[in-house]
């Protein structure tokens, strides 16, 4: 049966999963360079560049900051991107049945007062409350784009999703999947111009790992999933992504027999 309110059909992760192997059949979408790893020794969140540098999170920082968005908020679901001269957040909204809801607002002065918060997604079936993983936010100095991702028990399946607004955050269009699955984890979300990047922790693995999906056409429809993108052999949590032009870079937590390392995978987009 098909949902107009999300345009999808409840079989689409099993569409989703015939898209990974026609994927697989097609020329590599990146082309990546050596594997880096580097201690995890850095206090505080992490940024990643699209040349596979790390530095401060800065929009983490800031979240810190911030005046509360107006509502009810959950604690430590807050994430801000900036663009443009506005700066733009995303975060979990508690409902009275265990349910969330998604919300976003925007800023013209540095966090210190909020929009009207807009939906992103509304829609959720689950029951943990406010026990979930934050939101992931792109703001796209580019196109103007604001870019949103997130885990979600949605009512035809639980999986991750994607969502974003073209006119600076005041609406966002009805959310696409990126992938179906059970474990719901993190997601992290870039763009530049037409390309967008989504790292995420798979939903269908037993063993954490991380996956990217590519848009070339600024997030109305992603044409490769790649996965995994990380070792099968470590567990791989807290995916990040960059793009810049057509370089792309995704960073993660690897933890192996010899303790927890960031890793990080560089490449150019064919």
């Amino acid at each position: 049966m098909y949902h107009p309110a999300r345009g999808r059909f409840p079989l689409a992760r099993y569409f989703s999963v015939f898209a990974l192997l026609l994927a697989a059949c097609e020329q590599a979408p990146v082309e990546w360079r050596a594997l880096v790893t580097v201690p995890r020794v850095a206090e505080g969140a992490v940024a990643l560049s699209a040349d596979g540098s790390l530095g401060p999170d800065t929009m983490a920082l800031l979240a810190t900051r911030v005046a509360v968005p107006p509502g009810p908020v959950c604690a430590g679901s807050l994430r801000l991107a900036a663009a443009r001269g506005m700066v733009f957040g995303v975060w979990w909204a508690p409902r009275s049945d265990s349910g969330v809801r998604l919300l976003a607002a925007r800023s013209a002065d540095g966090g210190r007062s909020w929009s009207a918060p807009s939906a992103v997604d509304t829609t959720d079936a689950g029951v943990g409350g406010c026990r979930r993983e934050p939101a992931s936010i792109a703001a796209d100095s580019a196109s103007g784009y604001v870019h949103v991702t997130y885990a979600l028990q949605a009512t035809e399946g639980p999986g991750l999703f994607f969502s974003h607004s073209m006119d600076g955050g005041v609406t966002f269009h009805s959310p696409v999947p990126i992938l179906y699955g059970e474990h719901l984890g993190s997601t992290s979300v870039a763009a530049d111009g037409d390309l967008v990047a989504v790292a995420f922790e798979d939903p269908n693995s037993s063993t954490p790992r991380i996956g990217l999906a590519l848009s070339r056409t600024m997030g109305h429809i992603f044409e490769h999933r790649i996965l995994p993108l990380s070792d099968d052999n470590d567990r791989a949590v807290h995916p990040l992504a960059a793009v810049h032009g057509r370089n792309v870079a995704v960073a993660w937590q690897q933890a192996g027999s010899d303790g927890t390392t960031l890793a990080v995978r560089a490449g150019a987009v064919r």
